[in-house]
């Protein structure tokens, strides 16, 4: 293989009804989520059926800030994908289980911050305001965010991380979503290790080109670190305004985006050729 693509799911390939945008039932939607016995999200037809046909030329790989718990949720066209980065870059999966080696990859990194998650909760959980409705979730040994019944204030946010980031840590907002996530894990660093396995079991060539979607913060390094990538109309990186020059945008908003984020997978995938690699792809330690 001379391509392989790493995307983020929610609000990129997939996306609730209230994510999705007007217009939701013209895309004909696709449940690709059950969540306590209700739907929860979903996929275009035309994108769920160009997923199906990508995964069966190409290594899809879904790199996700959702917990191996919630994306082993996702029924994504295709099958179980071989490979899923889950936990922001955490956890990498390999059928569906967690590796082990990454895992203790990841406690490396995590011993190596300023402050550990406890005493960043702890200080995160002083500053949430009751009006806010705001509760705290951990994901044990890797991260916290908050969900909230209304969005968190800009100056609230800003001076978030205007205290994380000195100890190590990074923070994005997603809605009524708040991450707190420690800036050594990254997706672009678990996607490397991911390619760097699929390179060794001759799976693609060591200069395959690299093809990245998403359409938040955390997907930022994501897309930069890729060969081409692309991004929605909406978002948090829509309102940061990135812009790089090997990233494309989407022409519309919303579910329709989803349907060309694959198309364009699809068509540089098509027409991918081999990149220079000037040095070996090595384990990353």
């Amino acid at each position: 293989m001379i391509a392989f693509v790493t995307s983020d799911l929610d609000r990129t390939l997939i996306y609730s009804r209230a994510a999705a945008g007007p217009g939701f039932d013209i895309h004909d939607p696709v449940c690709v989520e059950m969540y306590r016995d209700a739907p929860l999200s979903y996929m275009s037809a035309a994108s769920h059926a160009g997923l199906a046909a990508l995964a069966a030329a190409t290594p899809v790989v879904p790199t996700t800030t959702r917990t191996p718990e919630q994306y082993l949720r996702v029924r994504l066209p295709g099958g179980q994908a071989r490979y899923a980065v889950c936990s922001n870059g955490g956890e990498i999966l390999v059928d569906g289980a967690p590796d082990p080696l990454w895992q203790d990859h990841v406690r490396g990194l995590l011993a190596a911050l300023p402050a550990d998650l406890d005493a960043i909760a702890a200080e995160l959980e002083l500053r949430l305001e009751p009006a806010w409705g705001a509760r705290l979730r951990l994901v044990p040994g890797l991260f916290a965010y908050v969900v909230s019944d209304v969005r968190i204030p800009a100056e609230a946010v800003a001076a978030w991380r205007a205290y994380c980031t000195p100890r190590g840590w990074t923070v994005s907002q997603q809605g009524r979503k708040f991450y707190t996530i420690p800036a050594s894990v990254t997706k672009s660093r678990a996607a490397q290790e991911v390619r760097r396995r699929l390179v060794e079991s001759g799976a693609l060539e060591p200069g395959a080109r690299w093809l990245a979607a998403g359409d938040g913060a955390l997907d930022a390094d994501l897309l930069e670190a890729a060969d081409g990538s692309i991004r929605p109309r909406h978002g948090e990186l829509e309102e940061l305004g990135l812009s790089l020059p090997h990233l494309a945008l989407t022409a519309s908003a919303g579910i329709g985006a989803g349907a060309e984020i694959v198309a364009w997978l699809t068509a540089a995938c098509a027409t991918a050729t081999a990149v220079p690699v000037p040095d070996p792809i090595k384990e990353i330690r």
